[in-house]
């Protein structure tokens, strides 16, 4: 199992042209993240290759595109993903979603009454919106068993409070994902 990393200038066929080349490696691609930043395009994937292709030589396949995209890509090989105990699957997982005017340290604020309460963000997106002038944070957020939900939106709420943003909390319904 490898973790792949790709970044370049954002345009079409980016991610056509990374996954063509898992392909035809006969890769499987098991895990997938993908966006825009700023105007370039970013992926981060968890990749299976099959027992004929190494690292090394999946490199070497994934080379050109640094020339033909400019992708800045890098990988490695990773452990295999333990499988989830009773706890985590049952862990109750919930969407964190803030927004304020946008100013430095935001997002240090909120990740750290999320680490201070040892809840796991599993996802986090966040973007400048409304002509630059409002910030928006959007995290996925996995309980540990001793943390009540009301026990975490009150610490984000005092937060939230302390650098004029706006903070909601609600459980994540697995059918929308």
């Amino acid at each position: 199992m490898i973790i792949l990393t790709a970044v370049g200038p954002d345009r079409p066929g980016m991610a056509h042209a990374v996954a063509s080349i898992l392909a035809d490696a006969g890769c499987n691609i098991e895990d997938t993240t993908m966006t825009r930043l700023a105007g370039e395009f970013a992926m981060i994937l968890i990749v299976e290759l099959p027992g004929e292709i190494s690292l090394a030589q999946l490199q070497v396949r994934l080379a050109p595109l640094e020339n033909s995209h400019g992708l800045f890509l890098s990988s490695r090989e990773i452990a295999d993903e333990a499988p989830l105990s009773e706890q985590e699957k049952d862990a109750p997982r919930f969407i964190v979603t803030a927004y304020g005017a946008e100013r430095a340290g935001l997002l240090a604020r909120l990740t750290g009454v999320l680490s201070a309460h040892e809840a796991n963000i599993t996802d986090v997106q966040s973007r400048v919106a409304s002509a630059g002038t409002v910030y928006v944070m959007i995290f996925e957020v996995q309980l540990p068993p001793d943390l009540s939900p009301e026990t975490l939106q009150a610490a984000l709420e005092t937060a939230a409070r302390e650098i004029s943003v706006t903070v909601s909390m609600r459980a994540l319904e697995e059918e929308t994902l």
